[in-house]
């Protein structure tokens, strides 16, 4: 396939095409590029005989995506006077392995779907 695609959807690269047995999800910039590479991915499920997966092939255009909202930062040992008050923070973060701590909400393919939040640097 020589198409420009993306894997992720973006606000130019909105208009997806999926293809369960081929790419998966593919996003292209316009609806023309797109129903090229569907027309691609159809015929590929002929052989002697349609594919019954071919009814797996669908298409459209993102308008929401999820991104992380209510971003909290995990603490850094330089925000603190002591190594108590430290651990004291580390344990009410929680999971020590993530670099931040969030809830997720749907919102428009506009915004970015960088991490925010008050305490997000």
């Amino acid at each position: 396939m020589k198409a420009d695609y993306r894997r992720r959807p973006d606000p130019e690269y909105r208009f997806f095409l999926y293809d369960p047995e081929g790419y998966g999800f593919m996003f292209f910039r316009s609806v023309e590029e797109r129903d090229a590479a569907a027309s691609d991915a159809i015929l590929g499920y002929l052989d002697d005989e349609w594919a019954e997966e071919v009814e797996g092939v669908f298409a459209g255009e993102v308008t929401h995506h999820t991104i992380p909202t209510n971003v909290t930062m995990k603490p850094k040992r330089e925000d603190f006077d002591s190594e108590e008050d430290f651990e004291d923070a580390l344990a009410e973060f929680g999971d020590s392995d993530c670099d931040y701590a969030c809830n997720y909400e749907l919102r428009p393919l506009t915004e970015s779907d960088e991490p925010v939040g008050d305490d997000h640097e």
